[in-house]
């Protein structure tokens, strides 16, 4: 059984669309199957409709839609589609004729009575709510396992992977503990033979308390998807060892070799800390994040996930840099470990994890693009970036009167704040993309309206966690608005894949997530 819908009237006339499994969307929305122009269509809804797949039939469902959907003239909410029908969208809007072929019957094709409209906007425009719209393109329809409407909420049909060995993956977990655990004892080495064994081991109580909370809000920006604890935590080791002991290494040649060349130790310090650090201290920390891309894909998702990768790895190398500071500190004595705590454990924590995470955002971006040019480009310009920052943090408290608190003053903290503002801007980014996925949930019952408001609101969800804690739904209520996030982001990942005419393990996921939500939406 298969619905043709060949839309009659309006920016999309002359585009069909088939359905044999699962739901279509309709609206003015980017991620809707049926998109009309968002600037020229505005008696259509940013989500209007949708036509779900059953087992008697089809089935077109309004959305609450701000000017209505209609079958043959008469305003409906939910309807059986028969062929034949003619669906408007919206009063006076555009218009739509459906055919349903059933097992053993071919219908007739519907005959245009004018050719399609060609375009005549701009490919991109952008809508008044900021967000960019793609003009809709007059070409064929996708294959129906590649696209949104094959999700079988209903009755899913999901393609299962053949089992993969897990051989090459304990090879290389063994692999990557025996290098952090010779790595590790070298830098715990370093430190000792630098500070000595005492110092040491107060630097390190000093350091690594504080650190247990920066991370906390990095987990909280991800906290509809969070990230496996075993992958942060090897991502902090990354940054804390092997990025540490990379840097120690290569700093040390290169301000060797510049005194040697120079005989200025003022001018080998100035190589090292203006030049030698920013260059391979972010090399070293922007690596671990690229590892992460490539060989941890399906942990790796968009942007946010850049941040938080890229964050806890600078934390792990501020960390571990803090042990030696403050080992030093000790030895000088309570005053100068005291300076030093303010300095880098409290006015400047965050240094080396914003610098990081302009890594990952460009590898965030690569991974949300279908480009490979933007997939290649867009690391090394955040790299690029993470230096440049890097550079004018060091070069400025080098350079000019004032040390530390005038570049902290001139650089550090505005752009602490710019990146919390950008912070702040992905998380409303992710909610608003979980109101535009979910709404289909909604219409469907699987959720309500105010549970999507609840989970899509920073404010609102996190008292809602806090009131869980006193009424005994705190876990409850944890795993629902988890499965609520990841079932909203499954759909997305599968809309990027659809249009790139890619891939993604989310067609997979998703029936799972959504089985999650029913499990936990009774309990919160």
């Amino acid at each position: 059984m298969k619905l043709t819908i060949t839309v009659q009237s309006g920016s999309q006339m002359g585009r069909s669309l088939d359905l044999t499994e699962g739901f279509l969307t309709v609206g003015r929305g980017g991620n809707c199957n049926l998109l009309f122009d968002p600037m020229a269509e505005n008696m259509v809804s940013t989500k209007h409709a949708y036509i779900e797949t059953k087992p008697d039939g089809f089935y077109l469902v309004d959305t609450k839609s701000t000017n209505g959907t209609f079958v043959n003239g008469n305003t409906v909410q939910i309807t059986k589609l028969n062929s034949g029908d003619t669906i408007q969208f919206g009063k006076n809007g555009p218009q739509a004729i459906v055919t349903i072929e059933m097992p053993g019957f071919q219908s007739q094709p519907i005959q245009q009575s004018m050719p399609p409209i060609q375009q005549s906007m701009p490919p991109s425009q952008q809508g008044a709510w900021g967000e960019q719209f793609q003009t809709p393109q007059f070409i064929p329809p996708v294959p129906n396992q590649n696209s949104m409407s094959f999700i079988g909420l209903s009755n899913p049909v999901v393609k299962v992977e053949p089992e993969k060995s897990n051989v090459g993956k304990i090879i290389g977990a063994v692999v990557a503990v025996v290098i952090y655990a010779v790595l590790g004892l070298v830098a715990a080495l370093l430190i000792m033979s630098s500070v000595g064994i005492f110092p040491a081991i107060i630097a390190s109580v000093v350091a690594f308390t504080p650190a247990f909370i920066y991370i906390l809000p990095l987990m909280f920006l991800d906290r509809y998807d969070p990230e496996p604890p075993w992958l942060i935590a090897a991502a902090f080791a990354w940054g804390g060892i092997v990025a540490v002991v990379f840097s120690f290494i290569v700093n040390t040649m290169l301000g060797q070799i510049a005194y040697e060349v120079t005989g200025s130790p003022e001018l080998a310090n100035v190589v090292g800390a203006v030049i030698s650090a920013p260059i391979f201290e972010e090399l070293s920390k922007g690596l671990g994040v690229v590892l992460l891309l490539i060989f941890f894909r399906r942990e790796f998702d968009d942007i946010l996930d850049g941040i938080v990768y890229g964050g806890v790895i600078g934390l792990g190398f501020a960390t571990v840099e803090n042990v030696l500071y403050y080992g030093r500190g000790v030895a000088a004595g309570v005053d100068m470990l005291l300076y030093l705590l303010i300095i880098r454990g409290l006015a400047s924590p965050f240094i080396h994890v914003t610098f990081t995470a302009m890594t990952g955002i460009g590898c965030g971006i690569a991974r949300e693009s279908h480009n490979w040019f933007v997939k290649i480009l867009m690391p090394i310009l955040g790299y690029i970036f993470a230096v440049f920052l890097h550079m004018a943090w060091n070069g400025t408290a080098t350079f000019f009167g004032g040390g530390f608190w005038f570049a902290y003053g001139l650089l550090g903290f505005p752009f602490f704040l710019i990146c919390i503002g950008f912070c702040i801007y992905i998380m409303f980014r992710q909610n608003r993309i979980l109101r535009e996925m979910l709404a289909i949930d909604v219409a469907r019952g699987l959720i309500t309206d105010e549970q999507l408001k609840t989970v899509t609101s920073v404010f609102k969800s996190t008292a809602w966690l806090i009131g869980g804690l006193t009424s005994g739904k705190y876990r409850a209520r944890s795993r629902f608005l988890r499965s609520v996030g990841k079932l909203g982001l499954s759909y997305w990942h599968i809309q990027r894949a659809t249009a790139a005419q890619g891939h993604t393990g989310s067609f997979q996921s998703n029936p799972v997530f959504r089985a999650d939500v029913e499990k936990w939406r009774g309990q919160v």
